[in-house]
């Protein structure tokens, strides 16, 4: 009789529980997303919104869209507004997008105290709120809003592709073993 490889089956096994618990969790991950879809699509998303701070250093390049929907690179700045309310003082943190480009080193540092009016996207996939000017800073152009149809779900092709890679290493490994079974002489 013939033994099973007790090392190799260890080792493909805990290789195909892996693959299969990453394709769970995606299948986790797209029901999270498709619910963070339709909140958003629920969501008065878009409000305007002013903060008055001071911006000095270099802008943070990201990949976006212009108003028009062209591709290039929108320019975020980190603006800290402070406001006195009584006794206490309320600081509200935020990123303003101050404009789009084409380019990704249009503009290679900003330094300017005034209050900045934009729009308020919440659909935007970041911890902090984006603000999108509505006069953009020159030479840059305004950047587009963020909306639901901009975030990706792929989540369920990614569980597909693990069960498959799990699918495959199965597969594979009982081949393998077909073989090694035919190669060995019997023992007796």
């Amino acid at each position: 009789m013939k033994r099973l490889p007790i090392i190799p089956t260890i080792l493909v096994a805990a290789g195909v529980a892996v693959m299969i618990g990453l394709g769970v969790w995606q299948l986790q991950r797209a029901q999270w997303k498709e619910g963070l879809i339709r909140e958003l699509e629920g969501s008065n998303q878009y409000r305007t919104m002013s903060f008055a701070c001071t911006m000095d250093g270099k802008p943070e390049v990201r990949a976006g869209r212009s108003a028009e929907g062209e591709s290039g690179y929108r320019y975020l700045m980190p603006c800290a507004s402070r406001r006195q309310d009584g006794d206490q003082v309320q600081v509200q943190e935020g990123l303003i997008d101050i404009g789009w480009s084409k380019r990704p080193d249009l503009l290679p540092s900003v330094r300017l105290t005034r209050t900045f009016t934009g729009t308020y996207a919440a659909g935007e996939a970041s911890s902090r709120q984006i603000l999108v000017l509505d006069e953009p800073l020159p030479p840059l152009e305004k950047s587009g809003l963020a909306s639901p149809a901009d975030l990706p779900n792929n989540h369920m092709l990614y569980a597909m592709q693990w069960f498959f890679f799990a699918l495959a290493a199965a597969v594979i490994y009982v081949l393998a073993l077909r073989r090694r079974r035919r190669e060995l002489p019997e023992r007796s």
